[in-house]
C-alpha cells in the first residue's frame, strides 16, 4: 500500500470489552523499509493471534512503501498518516478519542514525550516510548533545549521505557535508566522463517562473480551513517591482499548517497564489482549466498544488518558498536572492527569472517539463533506482558523487568 490518507480494516469500536481485543495504536515516523519496520511487521501476526490489534499513526503526510502498511491491515490494523505540524495535537487526540486504545507505543526518540502526553490526556493507560539508536550527534543550543523538554514530557507521561539495547537507554534517554524502574531492554526478535523463504535469484550469476571470488553482502539503507561508501576500498584492499571480491549493497536508495558509493567505486578502480541491488523482499536468500557480510555503520542500536546474516550463520564483519557487541556476546560469527580502522583492517576481517561462513553449519546456525534471547517469541511474549497487564484480568501491574539484569550493563563503553 502505497498511497491514500488513511488503510483502515473493520470497525473501530470501544475499549477492550467491545471486541475482547486489546487494542494499539503505534505512534512512528513515517512507513518504509529498514530495520525498525521489518522487525515491527514480524511481530505483527503473533501480535494478532493473541488477541492484539496493532494500528499506526505516521507523523507525515503519507502511508509510504514498505512491509508495515499492507501487515498492519492484514491483521486487522489500520494507518493513519499525521503530518507533523501546529494540527497534530488536536489531530491525534481526535484519533484517541475514535480509537480509544488500551496503548499508545511510540518509536519517535525523545519526541515520544509530546506524543504520550497527548495519550496521558485522554487517559490511555498503557503509554510506552521505545528507543531504537545509540544517538550521541552533536546538537545546535535550540535543540538541545527542544531535546530537553521532550525528554521532560517522557519522564512525566511514560508508564514503560523501552531500548533495543542498554546503550540504546544510555544514549536515548538516561545514564541512569536502570535506576527507573518503568525501564527494560527488549531485543527486537527476528523472524527465521522469513530468513529462509527462496529466492529465484543467484547472486554470482547476478553479478558476474566468478566461483572463486568472495561476495560480500551489505544490508542497509542509503544514509550518511551506513557508511556504504567504505566497500569500495575494502574491496581495494581485499585485491591489494590477494582476494578477488564483489560487493552486494542491499536497501533503500538514495541518489546522493548511491553516487558516492559509485565514486568511491571508480576511484579505486571497482566499479564493476560493486553492485547496488535497492530494496528487496527475498533478503534472506541473498544472505545465504554470502560469503561474508560488511556492515560499516558507524551508528545502530541493535543492527538487524549484523543480526540477520549471523543468525544464518553468515561470517559478519562491523564497527565497534555497543549494539554489535550485544550481538557478539550471544551468538558467534561477529567479526569487530574499530570504527575508524583502515580499509586495509576491514580487508583482513573479512578474511576472517568468510572463514567462520565456511565451518559453520546453517542448521546448528538456527538452532543456537532460536535458543538466543533474539528469538522472536521472546519479543512477542514481552510485547504482550506490557500491552496486557494493565487490562482488566490482564498481568499483573508490576514491571516486566526479567531481563533488566541480563542486560543492563551489556556492550556499554
Amino acid at each position: 500500500m502505497t498511497s491514500g490518507r488513511t488503510a483502515t480494516s473493520g470497525a473501530v469500536g470501544d475499549r477492550t470489552g467491545g471486541d475482547g481485543r486489546c487494542r494499539v495504536l503505534r505512534v512512528v515516523g513515517e512507513l518504509n523499509f529498514g530495520g525498525t519496520e521489518m522487525r515491527t511487521a514480524e511481530l505483527l501476526p503473533r501480535l494478532a493471534a493473541a488477541g492484539t490489534a496493532v494500528h499506526f499513526v505516521t507523523l507525515s503526510d503519507r502511508i509510504g512503501p514498505g512491509p508495515l502498511a499492507e501487515a498492519a491491515v492484514r491483521h486487522g490494523g489500520s494507518v493513519t498518516p499525521i503530518p507533523l505540524d501546529a494540527r497534530l495535537p488536536l489531530r491525534f487526540l481526535r484519533l484517541l478519542r475514535r480509537l480509544r486504545p488500551d496503548v499508545v507505543h511510540v518509536d519517535c526518540a525523545n519526541f515520544s514525550g509530546a506524543v504520550l502526553s497527548l495519550a496521558l490526556l485522554a487517559r490511555v493507560p498503557t503509554r510506552v516510548a521505545h528507543f531504537r539508536g545509540d544517538d550521541n550527534q552533536h546538537r545546535s543550543l535550540r535543540r538541545r533545549v527542544q531535546r530537553s523538554v521532550w525528554r521532560t514530557l517522557l519522564r512525566a507521561s511514560a508508564t514503560d521505557i523501552l531500548g533495543v539495547s542498554p546503550s540504546a537507554l544510555t544514549c536515548g534517554y538516561s545514564p541512569s535508566w536502570p535506576n527507573d524502574r518503568r525501564c527494560q531492554v527488549v531485543l527486537n526478535g527476528l523472524d527465521l522463517d522469513r530468513l529462509h523463504q527462496p529466492t529465484g535469484h543467484h547472486l554470482r550469476a547476478l553479478t558476474g562473480a566468478g566461483p572463486d571470488e568472495l561476495l560480500c553482502v551489505s544490508v542497509g539503507r542509503a544514509s550518511p551513517e551506513k557508511r556504504r561508501w567504505l566497500l569500495p576500498p575494502i574491496l581495494a584492499a581485499l585485491r591489494d591482499q590477494g582476494v578477488d571480491a564483489h560487493a552486494v549493497l542491499v536497501g533503500p536508495s538514495d541518489d546522493g548517497d548511491d553516487a558516492r558509493v559509485r565514486a568511491a567505486a571508480a576511484e579505486h578502480g571497482v566499479a564493476d564489482r560493486v553492485h547496488l541491488l535497492g530494496p528487496r523482499d527475498d533478503v534472506g536468500g541473498l544472505l545465504r549466498q554470502a560469503d561474508v557480510v560488511v556492515h560499516p555503520s558507524c551508528l545502530e542500536g541493535l543492527p538487524g544488518g549484523v543480526l540477520e546474516p549471523v543468525a544464518l550463520g553468515i561470517g559478519t564483519v562491523a564497527a565497534d558498536l555497543p549494539g554489535v557487541r550485544l550481538i557478539q556476546q550471544h551468538l558467534p560469527g561477529v567479526t569487530i572492527v574499530d570504527t575508524d580502522a583502515a580499509p586495509a583492517a576491514w580487508a583482513t576481517a573479512v578474511q576472517t569472517a568468510a572463514g567462520h561462513t565456511v565451518a559453520t553449519d546453517p542448521a546448528a546456525a538456527r538452532e543456537r539463533f532460536q535458543a538466543s534471547p533474539f528469538a522472536i517469541e521472546e519479543a512477542v511474549t514481552t510485547h504482550l506482558a506490557i500491552y496486557r497487564r494493565r487490562l482488566p484480568g490482564g498481568p499483573p501491574t508490576a514491571p516486566v523487568v526479567e531481563n533488566r539484569n541480563r542486560l543492563s550493563a551489556t556492550s556499554e563503553r
